[in-house]
C-alpha cells in the first residue's frame, strides 16, 4: 500500500512538470542505416549544466545501434574537438569535415534556450506566451561524410511552465525531452545490425 502511494505521488509531482513539445523536420533519409560505417559524435553545443547529462544520453543512444564504431570527438581528436561545426554545412564543408573526422558520418548536435523569450523560435501555433517559461530547442543533424550530403536533420522545441515546475533546473528538463522526441523519431527510422554490438561505455570499460 505505502509503495502504491509512493508512486501516486511520484506520479502527481511529476504532472507538475508542464511541458509542451514539438518535433519538425528540414532534410532526412527514410531510414538511417547504422548497419555500416564509422560514427562520430561532435561536441555538443549547449550549457554547461546540461552537457555531462545530455551527452551521456546520445553516446548510450547511439551505441545501441553502433558498439565500437562509435566515436565521441572531445575524446578523439583534439583538433577537431577545439571546432564549432556549424549546421547546414555545404558538400565542400562536409567534404573538408571528414579530413578530420576520420569517420563515415557525423552527427552534430546544437541547442539553444532561453526564458520568456519568442524571437528565435519556431513556435507552433499550440504554444503560447506565458509568464515564467523556459524555452529551448535541439536540433540534430547526420552527415555523409563520404558523400558530402545532410541525410538527417530534424528539430524539437519545447517550453515549460516554471510557476508550476517542481525542478530547479528547467532549462535541462526541455532540453532532454527535446533530444527524446528526436531519439524517438531515429528509433523509428534505425536500420539496426544483425549482431547485438558493444556499447560506447562497455567499449572504455574495455580500453582501461
Amino acid at each position: 500500500m505505502k509503495k502504491t502511494l509512493y508512486f501516486l505521488l511520484l506520479l502527481l509531482l511529476s504532472s507538475c512538470n508542464v511541458t509542451h513539445y514539438y518535433l519538425h523536420s528540414t532534410d532526412r533519409l527514410n531510414s538511417l542505416d547504422f548497419s555500416k560505417g564509422t560514427w562520430l559524435i561532435g561536441d555538443i553545443e549547449v550549457d554547461q549544466n546540461t552537457k555531462t547529462k545530455l551527452t551521456r544520453f546520445v553516446m548510450a543512444d547511439f551505441s545501441k545501434y553502433l558498439g565500437r564504431r562509435l566515436k565521441y570527438s572531445m575524446s578523439e581528436r583534439k583538433e577537431l574537438a577545439m571546432k564549432q561545426i556549424p549546421l547546414k554545412l555545404e558538400k565542400s564543408a562536409i567534404l573538408d569535415l571528414k579530413k578530420g573526422a576520420d569517420a563515415d558520418y557525423y552527427v552534430n548536435i546544437k541547442c539553444k534556450n532561453a526564458k520568456n523569450e519568442f524571437s528565435n523560435f519556431e513556435f507552433k501555433n499550440h504554444f503560447y506566451y506565458k509568464k515564467q517559461m523556459t524555452y529551448a530547442e535541439v536540433i540534430l543533424e547526420v552527415y555523409d561524410l563520404n558523400k558530402g550530403e545532410i541525410i538527417y536533420s530534424k528539430a524539437a522545441g519545447g517550453c515549460l511552465e516554471e510557476e508550476l515546475s517542481i525542478t530547479n533546473q528547467p532549462t535541462t528538463v526541455v532540453i532532454m525531452g527535446c533530444y527524446k522526441k528526436i531519439i524517438n523519431d531515429i528509433k523509428k527510422i534505425a536500420i539496426k545490425p544483425e549482431k547485438r554490438l558493444p556499447t560506447y561505455q562497455e567499449k572504455k570499460n574495455f580500453k582501461s
